[in-house]
């Protein structure tokens, strides 16, 4: 059995964790490109003939932008991806092997337009490289290791005050940054 991470003893450098740092932005990004609804950040991470097997989705990381936007636009409500535990492996310089774990929240419509919210667990397995000093996705391997599908009770009673989120430039966020 071959084991996809090698075990190392030696110390992470300085020039390694800004690897680290740059490879996890690049992760940061694509969840909130997929949860802002916002192409082009989305786009953003994948270098030039990335790919991307999202199971429902296999092609270009590019094309995958547009049809996951469609796709959450169509479904309605705003959808969060948590991107938790992350391990880098770096292969050479310029390239890199990143198993993400993830925990992505989709509200939608259930066949009786009662309001459902399915939970999904899963990883993103990632190759990345190093292109002209920037990290990119160049293929990309979803997996689901748990979904739930449950229906969603009332909303919070003392949600009231807050600031809503919205999938597009309405976002609150686009004006704080």
């Amino acid at each position: 059995m071959t084991r996809p991470f090698q075990v190392s003893t030696s110390e992470i450098t300085s020039s390694d964790a800004a690897d680290h740092v740059a490879i996890e932005q690049v992760l940061m990004r694509y969840a909130r490109g997929v949860d802002r609804g916002d192409r082009e950040l989305l786009k953003s991470v994948y270098h030039e003939g990335g790919t991307d097997d999202h199971g429902s989705f296999v092609g270009l990381g590019v094309d995958f932008a547009d049809y996951i936007v469609d796709v959450m636009n169509t479904v309605g409500g705003n959808g969060q991806h948590h991107i938790t535990n992350v391990l880098i492996e770096l292969c050479t310089a310029n390239t890199a092997h990143v198993e993400s774990y993830y925990l992505a929240m989709h509200p939608h419509p259930g066949p009786d337009g009662v309001p459902i919210l399915a939970f999904v667990g899963g990883r993103y397995m990632d190759k990345f490289e190093k292109r002209h000093g920037r990290w990119g996705i160049i293929a990309r391997k979803v997996t689901f290791d748990w979904t739930r599908e449950e229906l969603a009770g009332a909303p919070w009673s003392r949600a009231g005050g807050f600031t809503g989120g919205d999938r597009d430039p309405n976002d609150a966020s686009y004006s704080w940054f």
